[in-house]
């Protein structure tokens, strides 16, 4: 299954896109192999740097950026976990994010 499969855009502004977790998906995020099946919602900004923000059922959220003004430095599968939510927004939803 593919993270497009599994989320609906919800907010496609000029400054970012907002994907949502379908209900009922818990297990299909799991299978993707870098998320654990909490997650509720994904923010990616659009520009030259691309800030990816996680929301979590339990209300806290996490971020991390990377692009032209530098990057944070994160662990490989938070890493994939960007790639797959920009390659959804993308490649998947057609939406462009890097200006």
């Amino acid at each position: 299954m593919m993270l497009s499969e599994i989320t609906e855009v919800v907010v496609d502004n000029a400054d970012c896109v907002v994907l949502k977790v379908k209900d009922g998906h818990e297990m299909d995020l799991i299978a993707l192999g870098c998320f654990d099946g909490t997650e509720t919602m994904f923010r990616l900004t659009k520009g030259e740097t691309v800030t990816c923000t996680v929301f979590y059922k339990n209300r806290k959220a996490f971020s991390w950026h990377w692009g032209q003004r530098g990057y944070t430095l994160v662990s490989p599968k938070t890493e994939k976990q960007g790639q797959l939510i920009q390659a959804c927004i993308e490649r998947d939803f057609m939406i462009r994010c890097k200006t």
